[in-house]
């Protein structure tokens, strides 16, 4: 082994290392300011530096279980919950209110095996809600989501509705994460 492939791999080691450091650190400051997150256990395995694209462990344990031993719904959709209000809240800064109005969830098929979920909004579509919201001060989007079991088949199907807003300037929103 050459000198010059020897301190690539030590490079390839540290950059694991670092990005499993920020996953660990961006785990436990959601688990600490979303009390879902901190009681049903769920873990980012992905996030992107801008958190546009996510990607969550929900795991299937004592706490998510339903009566028939089976993923409870209320669960799985308290964890789809805020993925899409996260992202384009911090995407588009406190002088934007974001919330979420609707949601429709479709369950599939029963599981008793830990879910994936992968979220993605484009930068696009963050550019084009902050043109749209200061030509009408408002807008609203709809997401949709696939819940996966780690085979890659079909669980649930979540419809979602965002409500996005330009606050006025006199009504910040300061209690972020």
């Amino acid at each position: 082994m050459s000198l010059l492939s020897f301190a690539a791999s030590k490079v390839g080691v540290f950059k694991r290392i670092l990005e499993k450091w920020k996953l660990f650190r961006f785990n436990r400051m959601i688990r600490k300011n979303w009390p879902v997150y901190y009681r049903l256990g769920p873990r980012f395995e992905f996030v992107s530096e801008d958190l546009l694209k996510l990607k969550v462990r929900f795991p299937f344990n004592h706490k998510t279980k339903g009566y028939n031993g089976l993923h409870f719904g209320g669960a799985i959709y308290a964890f789809v919950d805020p993925l899409y209000v996260y992202s384009i809240s911090e995407n588009l800064g406190p002088e934007y209110l974001v919330l979420d109005t609707k949601a429709e969830i479709d369950f599939l098929k029963a599981s008793n095996q830990d879910l994936i979920i992968k979220t993605e909004v484009s930068s696009e579509d963050i550019k084009s809600i902050q043109e749209e919201c200061s030509a009408k001060k408002k807008t609203t989007r709809i997401y949709f989501l696939e819940v996966l079991d780690p085979s890659g088949q079909k669980i649930a199907i979540v419809k979602k509705t965002i409500y996005i807003r330009k606050l006025n300037p006199s009504f910040p929103i300061t209690s972020r994460l």
